[in-house]
């Protein structure tokens, strides 16, 4: 769906028109009757030839309103831009065409008004005008219909040239993030709050559950309505009032924005796109700079910003630079999100753009990497992420998405866990990994592999920007390494296992075996360090105090102490000592790892028959 704004100066007839299409009268309050004057938004819909229906938002179009003609203007797609024949162009058209350039809108038609108050010649003249003026704008081209609303003239043909263009002129898309900028809220009796505006990006449905941002405040859809219908759901695209259960009036406002808990992250700072309008178009000699007051008007919100040019000292009528803007309010904003720049001295509007990346660090002028990422981040939502996650190397999955709009992750961008790597990072982990397991296999040459935690740490990858849930990913994705038993080595490493069929590693063994129950202490061994660790490692020697038995030595002490108390009853360290043959120097120890590891259970002097064969 789409929705049409009216845009024009004051008195042009720009209510009487939206009256005479569709037989609803824009103008809501008393004083805007009694005065023949537009104070602030008005709403409408009109059903086209073609079946097809579409909201109108009426804007005032007097000087000193323009902010309220700004809060209508940021959900249009499709402009009916109104010119008296018995005026001419004034200085709130270049004002209005201004802000619907800023605003990107390129669909549009103009309503050449009251040419029943002048000669043809005089209708042709302004209507050759208005083309001129709209040639250097987003509605260059855009077809010129002389009507009016008095006589009736020319209205059919305005009715079939909006049908066109509103069955060629793509809607909103359904990015599946609805956006609602409210515009109106008012109080009902009986119903509660109410809130207008339309929405942008995703459906909503009666009963879904909502925030009010900036202040996160939860609530309910009760009901939907769409054109005075309820409905049970709606589109992007679409006018809508949303009746909102447990809100007070004063809990929301205009420039607040109605979406999903949690859907949106707000900030204060934003990189853009800005541009100044060509004198041609604004009738001004605009250059714009960092330095002065400015206001920034996006959805139908408003704040003050602090701008900072990027890329140039000033931006002259008709050029382009980029910037990062502070706002003063957080708002909910996204890439793509257009906006209208106005200097808050003077009051008039002096620049406008497009939101590059709502999230960014703080850049500083000239830096040309942050430069040459946002001139990247002007292209397609794919090329903007795989820019982005590039520059930064290592992003997070969610954090990158709503930077950058995108909906799917380009297969040039790496996923570990919930984070992006760019293949140079990847590449940087990889070295990093490898690296890592060769110095450790340097300096523990017969371990099996270093410990999983241990290597973690050593890689530091919160310093690197991954969430941990990504080492995961790392080491399997990684052809280079192995894991096993909770151990991380290089493929090639050779396993501690092996260790016990080297020759070294044989005659150790051997030479415990023999000596049964009474070896000698590990430090009286003589035995090279690592040789003897990595034999505990692969299970050939188990160290039970401060000397080391065989495997089969270890296992033959714990049957024989177990068949004893099953066949006999409880045994004391003695019974044990003389049932292996050993000393009681052997004896308390080998009782301590019985007990340790469940072969046995102490009860005061004795040992029971423990959990663990």
């Amino acid at each position: 769906m789409n929705v049409i704004g009216t845009a024009g100066h004051v008195d042009h007839g720009k209510s009487t028109l939206v009256r005479h299409l569709t037989g609803i009268d824009p103008d809501r309050f008393a004083e805007e009757k009694r005065r023949g004057l537009t104070l602030d938004l008005g709403f409408a819909w009109l059903r086209l030839p073609s079946g097809t229906e579409v909201g109108i938002v009426d804007v005032p179009g007097h000087e000193n309103l323009v902010r309220n003609m700004l809060a209508g203007a940021g959900g249009i797609s499709i402009c009916l831009f109104v010119v008296a024949a018995n005026e001419g162009w004034s200085a709130q058209s270049a004002e209005h065409l201004t802000i619907v350039d800023a605003l990107g809108v390129g669909a549009g038609i103009v309503a050449l008004t009251k040419i029943d108050t002048v000669e043809l010649d005089e209708r042709e003249t302004v209507a050759a005008d208005v083309r001129r003026r709209l040639a250097p704008s987003s509605l260059a081209g855009a077809p010129v219909v002389a009507c009016s609303a008095h006589s009736g003239e020319g209205i059919d043909e305005l009715v079939r040239l909006l049908d066109e263009i509103v069955a060629t002129t793509p809607g909103p898309r359904d990015v599946e993030r609805p956006r609602l900028w409210v515009d109106r809220s008012f109080s009902m009796r009986g119903a509660g709050t109410v809130v207008t505006g339309t929405l942008l990006g995703g459906q909503v449905a009666r009963g879904d559950e909502v925030e009010v941002l900036p202040d996160r405040r939860r609530t309910r859809i009760r009901s939907i309505q769409t054109h005075k219908r309820e409905v049970e759901e709606l589109g992007p695209g679409n006018r809508c009032a949303l009746n909102l259960v447990g809100l007070e009036r004063r809990e929301v406002a205009r420039g607040d924005v109605v979406g999903r808990p949690g859907g949106w992250t707000l900030t204060r700072r934003i990189s853009v796109e800005v541009s100044v309008p060509a004198r041609e178009l604004s009738g001004l000699d605009t250059v714009l700079t960092g330095r002065g007051s400015h206001l920034l008007y996006v959805g139908s919100a408003e704040t003050s910003v602090r701008l900072r040019l990027l890329d140039a000292e000033r931006v002259k009528p008709g050029g382009r630079a980029l910037a990062q803007l502070v706002l003063s309010k957080a708002l909910p904003l996204a890439r793509g999100d257009r906006f209208v720049l106005r200097d808050a001295g003077p009051s008039l509007t002096v620049g406008g753009g497009i939101v590059l990346d709502p999230h960014p660090s703080a850049a500083r002028r000239n830096d040309a990497r942050d430069v040459e990422l946002l001139e990247q981040m002007r292209g397609p939502a794919d090329a903007a992420l795989v820019a982005l996650v590039s520059h930064e190397g290592a992003l997070d999955a969610g954090v990158a998405l709503e930077r950058t709009g995108a909906v799917e992750i380009p297969s040039d961008v790496e996923v570990l866990g919930s984070t992006l790597v760019s293949p140079a990072r990847r590449a940087e982990l990889d070295a990093t990994l490898e690296r890592t397991l060769r110095d450790f296999h340097a300096g523990e040459p017969l371990a099996a592999g270093i410990p999983r935690e241990e290597l973690r740490a050593a890689l530091g990858l919160a310093a690197l920007g991954l969430a941990p849930e990504a080492f995961a990913d790392l080491l399997n994705s990684n052809g280079s390494v192995r894991e096993a038993e909770g151990r991380v080595a290089l493929g090639e490493h050779r396993a501690a296992a092996e260790v016990e069929r080297s020759e070294a590693g044989a005659k150790l063994v051997s030479e415990l075996d023999a000596a049964g129950f009474q070896p000698p202490l590990e430090r009286e061994l003589g035995a090279d360090a690592a040789l003897v660790r990595a034999l505990i490692t692969a299970g050939a020697l188990v160290r039970i105090g401060d000397f080391l038995l065989t495997r089969e030595r270890a296992a033959e002490a714990r049957a024989a102490v177990r068949a004893r108390i099953s066949d006999g009853g409880p045994v004391t360290v003695a019974d044990i000592r003389d049932l292996l043959g050993t000393s009681r120097k052997y004896a308390v120890p080998l009782c301590e790892w019985l007990d340790a590891t469940g072969a046995t259970v102490r009860r005061g002097d004795e040992r029971v028959l423990g959990p663990l064969p």
